[in-house]
């Protein structure tokens, strides 16, 4: 059965991407022991399954049988002991790194060389026709038995390290590695299952193309994903961070576009009042500033709010159904708007200024652009808003007809004037 291509160009596609930005940030770092060992892993894992392209044309140019399987496994092993020393770096200490990664290195070499020596002494026998005969390779128990323990120590020091790491990428990325380290070891048993078979004149070469090559292909994925996901993680959080703090400001934008037109001496920021000429570059700062300003121009509004605008908007709420969230947001909301309309209308500072703002669901600036947002949405969409700011009106269009001060109702309309 032929090799199936299409696999093992995308999966060395994506190695390539990973090989090439490690590459780019080693040129700025030389003396980094961990880059090199991750661009050594990259580079081994990419000439072990690029080598799987041209496996025919290996063989047949060179006359020795599976020859570029064996490149491949070496490929594989040079990877798992890169893999190794990288996660001894990032675990152990500085000093205790170097010796250990050594140690590692010379393991590798030892091993690769036995692998040479064995394929070279013991030759693995032409292909006649069955898939998987090549699996009576002698080398393959050295191979089997090198990766095993890379595996089984990349596994025990990336299950604790993740436990410790304060990244949430490098987290990640090392749960990562786990997975495909256990990916690995199922790897392994089915081809050592192949291999005794093998020996003991029973061939399950079927299961090199239908449980063995998927094995092989998650394991190289979830390897580069692991090896990777530390360095593009942080970047895709803060690629995410920012698609955030864009949504952000669009919502809060209508609510601070009406407080930064009643009051404009407010605002801190020297640009167009939507920030656009700012927007890819400061969004986060013009979101921060948004919110204060949003605050400031609440506070500036104080005097101007009827105190009965609370009860008013809160009865219009709960009449409305919404939910007590809801409600607060409406009232918040309706209390901005009756500031803007009485302040617009030219009326004057009442003597006892409106209760202070609701507290944010929470003690950070997350937490303070979650309310908000919840606000502005009401502000901008909510018929209790409206509501509120025409039953005010309307009261106080009547006291005025009748001399007397206005006491709104709190179901939205004008109660009656008390006797003098």
């Amino acid at each position: 059965m032929s090799t199936p291509v299409l696999p093992y160009v995308i999966i060395t596609g994506l190695l390539l991407c990973g090989l090439a930005q490690k590459l780019y940030g080693l040129r700025r770092r030389r003396d980094d022991p961990v880059r090199w060992a991750v661009c050594f892993c990259l580079a081994s894992l990419t000439m072990a399954t690029a080598v799987q392209w041209f496996t025919g044309a290996i063989d047949e140019r060179t006359g020795v049988p599976h020859l570029a399987d064996a490149l491949s496994d070496v490929g594989a092993m040079c990877a798992a002991g890169a893999g190794r020393v990288f996660l001894t770096h990032v675990y152990y200490p500085a000093s205790s790194a170097r010796v250990r990664a050594r140690r590692s290195y010379v393991g590798l070499a030892a091993a690769v060389v036995m692998v040479a020596v064995l394929f070279v002494a013991v030759p693995p026998e032409p292909d006649t026709g069955r898939s998987g005969t090549h699996v009576d390779a002698v080398y393959l128990y050295v191979y089997i038995w090198y990766i095993s323990i890379a595996l089984l120590s990349v596994s025990r020091m990336g299950l604790r390290y993740s436990r410790l790491a304060d990244r949430s990428s490098l987290r990640l990325g090392l749960r990562v590695l786990v997975a495909g380290s256990a990916c690995g070891f199922a790897f392994l048993a089915v081809k050592a299952v192949m291999l005794v078979g093998e020996e003991t004149g029973r061939p399950l070469g079927w299961l090199d193309r239908s449980v063995d090559l998927p094995l092989e292909l998650g394991t190289e994925a979830l390897l580069l994903a692991g090896v990777t996901i530390p360095a593009w993680g942080d970047r895709l959080g803060t690629l995410v961070r920012w698609a955030g703090d864009c949504r952000s400001y669009r919502r809060l934008h209508p609510l601070w576009l009406a407080l930064h037109e009643t009051n404009p001496d407010l605002s801190l920021m020297p640009h167009h009042r939507t920030g656009r000429r700012f927007w890819r570059r400061d969004v986060g700062f013009l979101l921060y500033r948004q919110v204060i300003e949003i605050r400031d121009g609440q506070l500036a509004l104080r005097p101007y709010v009827h105190p009965a605008a609370v009860e008013v908007a809160r009865a219009l709420g709960r009449r409305a159904g919404l939910s007590e969230e809801e409600v607060r947001a409406a009232v918040e909301a309706a209390t901005i708007a009756a500031g803007i309309a009485a302040k617009a209308g030219g009326r004057g500072t009442t003597g006892t200024p409106s209760p202070p703002p609701a507290p944010p669901l929470g003690p950070d600036l997350d937490a303070e652009i979650t309310w908000l947002t919840k606000v502005s949405r009401a502000f901008a969409g909510s018929p209790v808003v409206p509501a509120t700011v025409a039953s005010l009106a309307a009261s106080e269009r009547a006291a005025r007809h009748e001399g007397n001060e206005p006491m709104p109702h709190p179901h939205g309309g004008p109660r009656e004037e008390r006797p003098r």
